[in-house]
């Protein structure tokens, strides 16, 4: 396994600045490595991780993790918590941290003076949690897919629901992000 400090510096290469974002980042991958034993995240293909905010925390959990979006070992709930759990698809076994408290450094401190003197029990909650998921939801090529019966757009991986027996896209359904202009 690599160091925090090894850690630390691809994080921050890939977010683009040191922050407490990164810092947090990094030791909540790192202990949910630990706890599920993996030593080495760039050779493990069994890890999912699970992503609850869109803040700094997310870039420094996926570069530490080796879990990204595209690859779909990275998924994304934007519940506004720094917090994410990580399954070992191999054996069901998963753990969620979360962040506890806020911490701030005084202004002007050393970020990573100021985070290494807290131990990581007070900066995050660990729980054993049951992750629910499909084959659907597995890295890989698109198990399924079917075409949305109003835009007519595909849809992998079950990501439609049925409506008076027709398969729709959840943006047809429930209303998107965007609208036409």
């Amino acid at each position: 396994m690599r160091t925090f400090e090894q850690d630390l510096q691809e994080a921050v290469a890939y977010h683009g600045h040191l922050c407490s974002g990164q810092i947090i980042g990094v030791r909540m991958a790192r202990k949910g490595l630990q706890l599920l034993g993996i030593d080495n995240p760039e050779e493990f293909r069994d890890l999912i991780v699970y992503i609850e905010c869109d803040r700094c925390l997310a870039d420094a959990i996926s570069t530490v993790t080796g879990c990204k979006l595209g690859k779909r070992r990275l998924k994304w709930f934007d519940y506004g918590k720094s917090a994410a759990t990580f399954l070992n698809t191999a054996t069901g076994e998963s753990i969620r941290l979360a962040s506890i408290k806020k911490m701030s450094p005084p202004e002007g401190a050393d970020l990573i003076d100021f985070y290494s003197d807290i131990p990581d029990e007070d900066i995050f909650s660990v729980t054993k949690v049951k992750v629910n998921y499909q084959d659907t939801d597995l890295p890989g090529k698109p198990r399924a897919a079917t075409v949305c019966s109003k835009c007519g757009e595909r849809v992998s991986d079950g990501r439609h629901v049925t409506i008076d027996g027709a398969d729709v896209c959840k943006p047809c359904a429930e209303g998107a992000y965007y609208s036409e202009i």
